[in-house]
């Protein structure tokens, strides 16, 4: 008997995750994307692709992990049932722990044994067979729901049949899937903070997305086939923003009891290996204080902006954040780029300690800087939202690289408002003062130098004309090249 399954990947981001040959693979996807299905055959090709041992069999044993024992009976085992009956090869027995057994033969002569053992870590005598284990392969079901003490527990039991001595260079691997988990998780740490080698995350894109105010359902989500009718939009209704942009929207979202200053920003959307333009001058944002921070831009030939890169700092004068900026533009990548920098405009009163501004110690470092056209907030949080909105081409209108670790935490949103302690949803007016504000107000104040809503309704026609045109003037002479 030989194992059939028809199946056929429903996705771009489904595909490449078969294709890969990396050792872990991991799919995050939204409610309904296939996922599962896409993991539970993918252990299947494992199987049939062991290599075989002297006498032409191919041996494996795989765990298959949830981290409840309802929702591992309720959804992964009813899942797997359905596909190993279309392939009718194996028994599952619903033991403790519930496990599968087939042995059948593929048309090349060799035989398959496997052994798959569904486990959850609520039960401590899973948890303690799971330390026993010599598996082949693993594959963890909703990944965001377990600890990574019990993930990497189970990692170091993998590899480790059939043994060395029966089969040389048997193959093992790792799978995952999960929904989209809070930014400040460990799986997320390692889908954007951690580079692996051996380990590729494949991110799919969401069932919706956000067409003004409204979520619509994605054109490309994945799997859409074989959903319900509306199956998105009827999941989004009267929900959550946050609920949806996690679990519908496919987005890593920052929880907290506070409100976000840049709701649009969508990691999936905006983060991106971009590249610096050598061709294109740099506009600086910079915003002032104790913790000084810059957001380095470069603005596009059709209008759109790229943010390369973050100087975030602690406990720093505007003297030593210049010398700062100024070593960090000497590097490779930015050396010989003319750029104009912008900052706060609070920057022009004089600092406590000496009779200077900041922009006087930032020039006295060769960094000649000018005020933004205002530090009104609702005007600069303005100038970002729209942006965050905008289509240039079908593009982003703004992009940031994935470098820029704070400033995305910012906008993910640890850059918030935060909620007043009185009854119904209430927030302060204006944002938290912490680690990530300074770089997001930074570039605020770069996109307001860079010409984006210079503009003001509060200012008279004349006022304005002669307000543009002294700023044109000063940034006209504040062009600097390090040579």
């Amino acid at each position: 008997m030989t194992a059939q399954v028809h199946y056929m990947p429903q996705g771009n981001t489904l595909r490449e995750f078969h294709r890969s040959d990396k050792w872990w693979r991991t799919i995050i996807g939204p409610l309904g994307s296939g996922k599962t299905r896409a993991c539970l055959t993918e252990v299947l090709i494992q199987i049939n692709g062991q290599r075989p041992d002297e006498n032409g069999v191919r041996k494996s044993r795989i765990a298959i992990i949830r981290n409840s024992y309802p929702d591992l009976i309720n959804t992964v085992v009813k899942d797997f049932a359905e596909v190993v009956e279309e392939a009718g090869v194996g028994t599952l027995k619903q033991t403790a722990p519930p496990t599968w057994n087939a042995n059948y033969k593929l048309p090349d002569g060799t035989k398959v044994d496997a052994e798959i053992l569904f486990l959850s870590f609520d039960s401590p005598a899973d948890a303690k067979k799971a330390r026993g284990l010599q598996l082949s392969g693993a594959y963890f079901n909703e990944l965001k729901e377990l600890s990574k003490e019990n993930v990497d527990m189970v990692e170091g039991r993998v590899g480790r049949y059939p043994p060395k001595s029966q089969v040389k260079n048997a193959r093992s691997f790792l799978i995952a899937d999960s929904n989209a988990p809070d930014r400040d998780h460990w799986v997320a740490r390692q889908c954007f903070d951690e580079k692996h080698g051996d380990r590729e995350f494949f991110v799919q894109p969401g069932g919706v997305i956000k067409d003004g105010k409204e979520w619509k359902l994605n054109r490309k989500a994945e799997n859409v086939h074989n959903l319900p009718d509306r199956y998105y939009e009827r999941l989004a209704q009267g929900k959550k923003e946050s609920w949806i942009r996690q679990n519908l929207a496919n987005e890593f979202v920052y929880h907290s009891d506070g409100r976000p200053v840049h709701p649009d920003f969508s990691e999936t959307i905006h983060v991106e290996e971009i590249e610096i333009s050598p061709a294109l001058p740099l506009t600086i944002g910079i915003d002032f204080g104790r913790t000084p921070a810059a957001a380095i831009c470069q603005k596009q030939a059709d209008g759109r902006w790229f943010v390369l890169d973050e100087i975030c700092t602690e406990n720093m004068s505007a003297l030593k954040f210049g010398e700062l900026l100024r070593d960090f533009l000497a590097k490779d990548d930015y050396r010989n780029l003319p750029f104009e920098a912008i900052g706060d405009p609070a920057g022009n009163q004089m600092a406590q300690t000496r009779d200077e501004t900041p922009f006087d110690m930032l020039k006295q470092k060769g960094i000649r800087a000018v005020p933004a056209p205002t530090n009104d907030f609702e005007e600069r949080t303005t100038v970002l939202d729209v942006l965050l909105t905008k289509l240039s081409e079908g593009e982003p209108a703004i992009k940031v690289h994935p470098r820029c670790k704070t400033l995305i935490r910012g906008l993910v949103g640890d850059y918030q408002f935060k909620r007043l302690q009185v009854a119904g949803e209430r927030y302060q007016d204006k944002p938290l003062k912490n680690d990530v504000s300074h770089v997001c107000e930074a570039l605020h104040y770069g996109l307001l130098g860079g010409g984006e809503g210079i503009l003001t309704k509060r200012k008279s026609r004349e006022e304005i004309e002669a307000f543009n045109e002294e700023y044109r003037r000063i940034r006209e002479k504040s062009h600097a090249v390090f040579e």
